[in-house]
Order: C-alpha cells, then sequence, then structure tokens
C-alpha cells in the first residue's frame, strides 16, 4: 500500500491515482478512478467508503490510545532523575564517640575524687597530734588501697558507659541504616517508574504527530474513540456514506 502525496489517503495500489482528492502522480491514470473500472459508481462508492472507514479505524485505535495514556502519564517531575543513592548510610562512630568519650570522661573523673577525698583523709590524719606514727602510717596504707579501689570503681563506671552506648549505638545505626536501604529501594523503584512514564509520554507525543494526518476526517468536537467508534458503526452499517451524514444520525 502507498499513501496519497497530497492528503495521506491510504491507496491499495501504489502510483494510483487518490479517489479522495482526485490527486494522481506522474504515469498514474489521469481518467476516472481504478475502482470504478470494474463496476461503475456503486463500485467506488464502496471503495472510498471503505478507505474512510480503514482511516477512521485508525484514527480511533489512536485516540483511544491516548485517552488510556493520559489518564496513566503523571508529570516527570514526580520523579528521581536518576537511581543513585540519595540517603546514605551512618556508621557506628558516627553514634557512638559520644559515649565513649563520656565513659573516659567519668571515669577519669571518679578517679579524680576518689584521689582527692583519699589525699584529704591522709593528710588529715598524718597532722593530727593525738595518733601515734604506727597509726599514721596504718592509716596511709589504707588510703593507698582506697586508692586503687577507686582506680577500679573508676573503671568500672567507664567500661559500663561504654557498653551502654555501644549498644544505643548499635541500635541507631541499625534502625537508620535500615530506613535508608528502604528509601533508597522505593527511590530506585520510583526512577523505573519514572522510566517508564517517560516512555509512555514519548508514545503519546508519537500518537498525536500520527493523528494529523486523520484530523480532518472528523470535526473537533467529536474526535473521542467513542464518537469515532459511533461514525464507524453508522458507515459499516450503509446508513451514511459520509462522515457528515453518519454525524447527522447520531
Amino acid at each position: 500500500m502507498d499513501t496519497c502525496k497530497a492528503c495521506g489517503t491510504i491507496l491499495p495500489f501504489s502510483g494510483m491515482k487518490c479517489p479522495k482528492c482526485g490527486f494522481a502522480p506522474d504515469g498514474a491514470p489521469q481518467g476516472p478512478s481504478p475502482f470504478a473500472a470494474a463496476g461503475g459508481s456503486a463500485k467506488t462508492f464502496n471503495s472510498d467508503k471503505h478507505i474512510l472507514i480503514m482511516n477512521l479505524t485508525k484514527f480511533r485505535d489512536l485516540l483511544a490510545e491516548n485517552e488510556e495514556l493520559k489518564r496513566m502519564i503523571k508529570p516527570q517531575s514526580e520523579f528521581p532523575s536518576s537511581d543513585e543513592q540519595i540517603y546514605k548510610k551512618r556508621s557506628l562512630m558516627k553514634f557512638f564517640w559520644p559515649f565513649l568519650v563520656g565513659g573516659i570522661g567519668a571515669g577519669f573523673l571518679v578517679y579524680f575524687i576518689s584521689v582527692l577525698i583519699m589525699f584529704s583523709t591522709v593528710m588529715n590524719v598524718s597532722t593530727s597530734p593525738t595518733l601515734t606514727q604506727q597509726q599514721t602510717q596504718t592509716y596511709a596504707t589504707h588510703a593507698l588501697g582506697d586508692i586503687y579501689g577507686g582506680f577500679f570503681v573508676a573503671v568500672i563506671v567507664a567500661l559500663a558507659i561504654i557498653f551502654i552506648g555501644l549498644k544505643i549505638s548499635r541500635k541507631k545505626r541499625d534502625d537508620i541504616n535500615s530506613n535508608a536501604d528502604m528509601m533508597n529501594r522505593i527511590a530506585s523503584e520510583r526512577y523505573q517508574m519514572g522510566l517508564k512514564n517517560e516512555r509512555m509520554i514519548d508514545i503519546y507525543q508519537d500518537n498525536l504527530a500520527s493523528m494529523r494526518r486523520y484530523e480532518d476526517l472528523v470535526p473537533e468536537e467529536y474526535q473521542t474513540s467513542q464518537k469515532v467508534t459511533q461514525i464507524i458503526e453508522v458507515l459499516s452499517e450503509d446508513k451514511a456514506s459520509t462522515v457528515e451524514e453518519a454525524i447527522a444520525l447520531l
């Protein structure tokens, strides 16, 4: 099949005279349409209407597809422009370092306080006039043991804070990273939806370009798939021979 270079009508035979507008390419017969040669005007009429119905059917299919696409297409701005991970994961140290610093600081503070208390006791005992030298030495030995005890308590406090902080930090890290994975997965799925939406937009635009060759067949207010289908039904049932007659019967 070929198409008329003047009006775009589909021609059953290549190089024939257009039955719609009468345009004849070089070398084509300039007389009556080839459809009329086999059986007169009635044959030409039926062939013309068959071509009209074919064109209307293609126009109807394009309209129906674009009507469906128009319901499905969304603004492309609603979708991510890439599938890169926009939600970053966090490391353990992001949450753990305050507990680490706090634990070490708390341990030093406890140890420093215990040392001050011990030295204060030793000084009071050593300057007391009622105590013998042996009693003073005994108190000093006990104070030294208390300093070691204070160091042990400081280490326990520091380790306890660090251990608790480690558990809290791990939970925070896992929660945030899990949420980041979920958000990145959603973003990736939306990106794929955006690619599909972009393809639908391209098909929609291509259909609009294809429909321009058929727009003159039907008035603008009847350019919907439902109304064109009704026109095709009227023409197919031989109730009308032109689109205008079919519209008048609707």
